[in-house]
């Protein structure tokens, strides 16, 4: 149970107990788990700052072990508002 405590403090996951207890990741959750699998695999070694947000992705700066600055696009299934 800390783990998931873990998860609802840092809005990970949401828990909804209307009529049974369910937990679903948020969007900040879907985002972890791919910056997760990068880091992972080597292909990033940290992230940095949001540089564009469209109706369909987000773009944040990211930095490999070498020291190489790339931008890292994560697309958005069914956001519903557009800025």
């Amino acid at each position: 149970f800390k783990f998931i405590r873990d998860l609802l403090k840092h809005k990970l996951v949401h828990h909804d107990n209307s009529k049974y207890d369910a937990y679903r990741l948020t969007p900040l959750g879907y985002d972890y788990l791919a910056i997760k699998a990068f880091v992972n695999r080597g292909a990033i070694e940290g992230v940095g700052r949001r540089i564009g947000v469209g109706k369909e992705s987000d773009v944040y700066e990211v930095v490999t072990e070498e020291g190489e600055t790339l931008a890292l696009k994560l697309h958005r299934l069914g956001r519903t508002s557009f800025r």
